[in-house]
């Protein structure tokens, strides 16, 4: 898919964690002297919608057999559960759809989430099409005092999610049923269907909260987790208000959200996250499980890695095989003599002093005892210097020819040295 490049002239770009926090002090002092929190929410790309996992791909079709299918199969885990909206959050953690949308009042968590690798997309700008990593945003809103779980409101939204309102979907059934979960009582199902106080009911249906959960995983309190529960029953008008269907529905909820919001580029994610890290905001701190602790170490040894040679299997060769160097001289004496000429011996082949000194360590501390066991020796060292111009030109092939051509250059070096001794007679 194509998307159009974000029109950022209005918006508040973020480049470093510094601009952010001082950013949010801004925002917090433009509050108007109000006690509301702010309420913040991190995506890693700015081309999603803000919708609850449930809304997506037609899941909220399905939303009742999603709710009630766990409770059934397996009903242990959700034992010491109080009320519908403290299973859902479970649901949400381990990643059921659900109408709970993630917010948090940590805005350096926020900005975390927003930082997160999404993976290039292509994007059409005034000068054609360009491929590269979404922004991330952080949106925020004021706009809510937060329910409990325990809350009538948050209860009877709760219960409509569990209910298939295909079926038995008119206000009075609806109204009976939460009668019959002991949610709501004779007076309130009454006043409710009646005309001056079906108004109620239907605001109650349509209207989103944010709720404060209870605690129960550790990855709810770090990080600083809130719920947007969304509503969002439509009801169809009519004549008879216990007739009128109930319905369930989606939306956008980006009008939730303040019509500002933060940005920051793709190219200036990584950054950003190695910054948080500073501030211990990072997936090990933020995600207790194990899965993430391995992740997060992972992730921080990857920056230290170095290249490392492809394997080559270690020939060894008696030293009375067939050969082309006589078995005639000392070993120190050619040892010396190719520690002293190297830079006679591989001329060409190095480029500069610093790249011969290198060599000269790499072949000096693969000497044994006897130079005569020749392949071993000539195994070792083009194995260790084929690993050391990978490093250097990160190129696996060039390595190895290198490798082989300074080897080769040995070779025929001992070759001569030894020649010339045993005509001097030596």
């Amino acid at each position: 898919m194509v998307y159009k490049e974000l029109e950022t002239d209005e918006l508040i770009e973020i480049d470093s964690v510094s601009s952010f926090i001082d950013a949010v002090k801004n925002l917090k002092k433009s509050a108007d002297g109000t006690s509301t929190e702010i309420y913040f929410r991190g995506q890693d790309a700015e081309f999603w919608d803000i919708e609850p996992s449930v809304f997506r791909n037609g899941m909220l079709s399905v939303e009742h057999k999603l709710m009630q299918t766990p409770l059934q199969k397996i009903p242990i885990e959700f034992k010491e559960f109080h009320t519908a909206f403290d299973i859902m959050t479970k649901y949400q953690h381990y990643g059921m759809c659900t109408r709970l949308l993630d917010l948090t009042t940590n805005p350096l968590v926020a900005l975390y989430f927003a930082c997160k690798q999404h993976g290039n997309e292509t994007y059409i700008n005034d000068e054609g099409e360009e491929l590269h990593e979404p922004y991330g945003v952080v949106y925020f809103t004021r706009n809510y005092y937060p329910s409990l779980p325990t809350d009538l409101e948050v209860q009877i939204i709760s219960a409509l999610a569990k209910y298939d309102l295909t079926k038995e979907n008119t206000v009075e059934d609806v109204l009976t049923k939460l009668k019959r979960d002991c949610i709501i009582d004779d007076e309130t199902k009454s006043k409710w269907l009646q005309k001056d106080g079906f108004s109620g009911f239907v605001n109650t249906i349509q209207k989103n909260y944010m709720v404060t959960p209870t605690y129960t995983n550790e990855r709810l309190r770090r990080q600083s987790g809130i719920f947007l529960l969304a509503s969002l029953f439509t009801v169809s008008s009519g004549t008879d208000i216990s007739k009128s269907v109930i319905s369930k529905s989606r939306n956008d909820l980006r009008k939730e959200f303040e019509q500002d919001f933060f940005f920051v580029r793709g190219e200036n994610k990584k950054e950003i996250l190695k910054e948080l890290d500073l501030y211990n905001i990072n997936e090990a701190t933020l995600f207790p499980e194990l899965e993430h602790q391995l992740s997060y170490i992972k992730y921080v040894n990857s920056g230290n890695v170095q290249a490392v040679a492809d394997f080559e299997k270690y020939e060894e060769y008696s030293k009375t095989g067939n050969g082309d160097i006589p078995h005639i001289l000392n070993d120190d004496d050619l040892n010396n003599y190719i520690i002293l000429n190297l830079s006679d011996i591989l001329d060409g082949i190095y480029e500069s002093d610093d790249e011969v000194n290198e060599l000269r360590n790499i072949i000096q501390n693969n000497f044994a005892v006897d130079w005569y066991n020749r392949e071993t020796i000539i195994s070792k060292m083009r194995m260790s210097i084929s690993g050391y111009y990978f490093v250097k030109i990160r190129d696996k092939n060039k390595a190895k020819d290198k490798a082989k051509q300074i080897t080769e250059r040995l070779k025929k070096a001992v070759v001569e040295y030894t020649k010339i001794n045993l005509e001097r007679g030596e």
